[in-house]
């Protein structure tokens, strides 16, 4: 059984990589992009669509995308989502680009909110909110006393179904080079969630180092803990027992920043000291000062590999920023908040465009 990897392990591993640089893939023809491309209904329209918006990223240099796997769907549709995720990873080959598969989240509803994934025709979003939906990861459900995040994995019985799921694609791609890095949990204690995943997170590391997969493992940190989000974004640092556990776990330390240049650069100073590479797997929100032009340049100083979030504007609605933020004094609501293109592929501002082709013209890092 595979350990965790020594410092001297990961370092090797990282200084053999070229500079990593990709986005949040969400394709913008649907809210829940990784179902409406990897189910079965109309799956070959969603793929040339999806086609497209991978072939203009590889146009401009991004070798990378991370991307939420829907559990969901590997439970009601098997043989189809296998079958499509082994065709979008050879799409990203043809284009010389890897995955950094998210196969877990904390950012969910209250349960009382909760519903299953649609299949079939995606619903249309609802004008003027992030995520096309009224209902988000930040909502309190205060009239039934529900403050809680849920996810199906909470139920007991789940676990055995998790471990299948994760057995299985350890062992389909946990030898493959288009597999980057396994990118356990997302965000985890995030929807007032805080300790809820830990013990099945852990059981997901060591579920996938029995496998011996070859590729480095990790679970973001993100600032949980803190008073609230925008306050840790001016004092960036860890804050809470499940981050501490996150960067226990992981090979490689991933992170979620979307503050302004300086206290990107406080936050960086903070996670160099664990003394493992580091890629920020969110960032990118013009009205939090988190652009392109500053830190993309940023990061590849650092040797920090980046995925921003978004790419193609569409049914998602990056553009509008959070509901809790909205009537926040210094939020310029008028700025997108996330995606670099419109649908239509022209740029949201042709200088970002010019400085993300600047970075990934030369990606040697070492």
């Amino acid at each position: 059984m595979r350990q965790k990897w020594t410092e001297e392990e990961i370092w090797s591993w990282y200084k053999a990589q070229p500079w990593i640089t990709g986005f949040n893939f969400i394709p913008s023809g649907a809210m829940n992009g990784g179902i409406w491309l990897l189910q079965d209904y109309d799956h070959e329209r969603a793929y040339r669509e999806s086609a497209k918006e991978i072939a203009l990223a590889a146009s401009l240099g991004f070798n990378s995308i991370r991307f939420f796997v829907p559990f969901y769907l590997w439970r009601v549709q098997h043989d189809s989502f296998m079958k499509n995720f082994e065709e979008l990873l050879s799409l990203l080959d043809l284009y010389h680009m890897t995955m950094m598969p998210v196969l877990f989240n904390d950012c969910c509803v209250a349960k009382s909110k909760y519903t299953e994934p649609v299949l079939g025709p995606q619903p249309e979003p609802v004008p003027g909110y992030f995520g096309g939906t009224s209902v988000t990861p930040f909502d309190e459900d205060t009239q039934n006393g529900d403050i809680i995040g849920y996810d199906i994995t909470d139920e007991p019985e789940m676990e055995p179904t998790v471990h299948a799921y994760v057995k299985e694609l350890a062992q389909t791609y946990g030898q493959d080079n288009r597999i980057l890095i396994w990118n356990i949990w997302n965000e985890a204690g995030n929807s007032q969630r805080m300790e809820k995943s830990v013990s099945l997170m852990k059981k997901v590391f060591e579920w996938m180092r029995e496998e011996d997969v070859k590729q480095p493992l990790t679970a973001d940190v993100w600032g949980a803990g803190a008073e609230h989000p925008y306050g840790w974004l001016k004092n960036p640092g860890i804050y809470a027992d499940v981050e501490r556990t996150a960067i226990e776990l992981s090979d490689i330390i991933t992170f979620h920043f979307y503050g302004d240049y300086a206290h990107s650069r406080m936050y960086i100073k903070c996670l160099k000291e664990y003394g493992r590479p580091m890629i920020n797997t969110e960032w990118m929100h013009r009205p939090y000062r988190s652009i392109i032009q500053t830190h993309l340049p940023l990061w590849k100083k650092e040797k920090i590999g980046s995925y921003f979030f978004g790419f193609v504007n569409g049914k998602a609605q990056f553009n509008y920023v959070w509901e809790f933020i909205k009537n926040l004094p210094d939020i310029d609501t008028r700025l997108w908040m996330h995606d670099i293109f419109h649908s239509d592929f022209t740029p949201y501002d042709e200088e970002e465009i010019d400085v993300i082709r600047e970075c990934n013209r030369d990606k040697k890092i070492f």
